[in-house]
């Protein structure tokens, strides 16, 4: 169960923060994913209600994906190229980075080490480690969402549940439940996620355009990268890979790989699911799904600092190019099988 009260040392030094800043910077790794970007702007409408004449800003290395775009306040998330084009000051007083550490937040991670107070607001049981000043981590928490409005419902913020409010949190639960079929579906997500829907938003739009629905290219994508898919390990992994000249040959987005991870593992039989994606930058973005048995957040960071996640659900980033990565990986991972 979480329990703000948990937090209260940190939920002091938070407000001590914000009674003495000015401008607040709020991000997330990139590749933004429906619990990221929930988080991300509840916390933003958590600290307004508080503090309405506090300048917040949502920066991201990258765009929210197109998907995403729907949600109410998404227009107020900004790259380091908008940003700069409104020609305001860099520094700010207060740096929160939600679902997700310091390490995958590319250009702005600059930006949040400058600021005098940092803020690590996460779910993840395996992070890559840094001297976040006020660290609020609730393992237990289905997605970070759930931990935000468990903090926004505290004496000190008591933001109002209204409809718009409700999408964020509710966006984040979705996405890291899987519409709540996930083992990390507690009675008390279940309860929140009723809660939510009393404000009477349209969730099934919420639903489906955050997370089922598909453009064209994104669906040639992913019935190419299913046909590709192999099994190893006596059937126990399937894996797949996209390169990025399999992404422009269908003029599909990197955002277009979403949900075919999960596709690869419903596959009957299979116990790990693992798709490998070439960045445009040459290195090799990993994810991986469990059925339980292997611990793939702790393999994700066996194979770097820059992987971690959830038991059942992890990713990783490697320097190694796409075509040597499956030789890398796959062998280790099916260790983990015996």
């Amino acid at each position: 169960m979480v329990d703000a009260r948990g937090f209260s040392r940190e939920l002091a030094e938070l407000e001590t923060a914000l009674l003495r800043g000015k401008r607040v910077l709020i991000t997330a790794p990139g590749s933004a994913d429906g619990d990221s970007v929930g988080a991300q702007l509840a916390v933003r409408k958590m600290i307004l209600h508080r503090f309405p004449t506090l300048e917040v800003v949502i920066l991201n290395d990258e765009p929210y994906p197109p998907r995403y775009t729907f949600m109410p306040d998404s227009q107020f998330a900004m790259t380091p190229e908008s940003y700069a084009a409104t020609g305001k000051s860099k520094q700010f007083d207060l740096g929160i980075i939600v679902d997700g550490g310091l390490d995958r937040a590319g250009r702005v991670r600059e930006i949040f080490e400058a600021c005098h107070t940092t803020v690590f607001i996460d779910h993840h049981a395996v992070s890559a480690k840094y001297n976040y000043k006020i660290r609020i981590v609730d393992q237990h928490a289905a997605a970070t969402t759930e931990l935000v409005f468990h903090l926004s419902q505290t004496p000190f913020f008591s933001t109002p549940i209204d409809h718009h409010f409700a999408q964020h949190i509710y966006l984040g639960l979705i996405f890291d439940t899987g519409f709540f079929r996930h083992s990390n579906t507690t009675p008390e997500v279940m309860e929140l996620g009723a809660r939510l829907l009393k404000t009477g938003f349209d969730f099934t739009r919420v639903g489906e355009r955050g997370m089922l629905e598909r453009t064209y290219e994104s669906l040639m994508l992913m019935s190419h990268t299913l046909a590709q898919a192999r099994l190893y390990a006596d059937g126990r992994i399937i894996w797949a890979g996209i390169s990025q000249d399999t992404l422009k040959s269908f003029k599909a987005h990197e955002d277009d790989r979403e949900g075919i991870i999960d596709h690869l593992f419903l596959t009957h039989g299979v116990e790990v699911a693992v798709l490998f994606f070439e960045l445009p930058t040459g290195r090799t973005k990993i994810s991986f799904r469990s059925q339980g048995a292997v611990d793939v957040a702790s393999f994700a960071r066996e194979l770097t600092e820059r992987g971690g996640g959830h038991k059942k659900a992890a990713g990783a980033n490697l320097e190694t190019p796409l075509k040597d990565v499956p030789d890398l990986v796959l062998p280790r991972l099916a260790a983990k099988l015996a």
